[in-house]
């Protein structure tokens, strides 16, 4: 499932933690059932066809990896460079700091 309304990405934005790795930021707020994604992409990242390509890769990434994922709003934004890595590796990337802003949640 994917994040579409305003005040769901708010919600996430003032009520989750954020993980900042090398290719991208990751919001992560624990949920009842099942995990939803959320993914923003600045206008300085890009032309609108490189926009669109970095979310189709991280639907894709994100898309291969869910199953394993606990249940949690989940918003990615990514940060120049992550054009760079293939699927499988930002699939393993964005599985570790989903991962890692929950542990940060559940601290807080």
């Amino acid at each position: 499932m994917r994040l579409k309304h305003r005040k769901d990405f708010q919600r996430v934005y003032r009520g989750g933690a954020v993980w900042k790795g090398s290719c991208f930021s990751v919001w992560a707020l624990p949920r009842v059932d099942g995990v939803r994604l959320g993914i923003a992409v600045p206008r300085r990242f890009g032309s609108a066809v490189k926009r669109n390509r970095a979310k189709r890769r991280l639907r894709e990434a994100f898309r291969r990896i869910a199953d394993g994922l606990p249940a949690a709003d989940v918003i990615v934004r990514p940060v120049d460079g992550c054009e760079k890595l293939g699927i499988e590796e930002l699939g393993k990337l964005l599985d570790t700091c989903i991962e890692k802003a929950l542990a940060r949640e559940a601290r807080q």
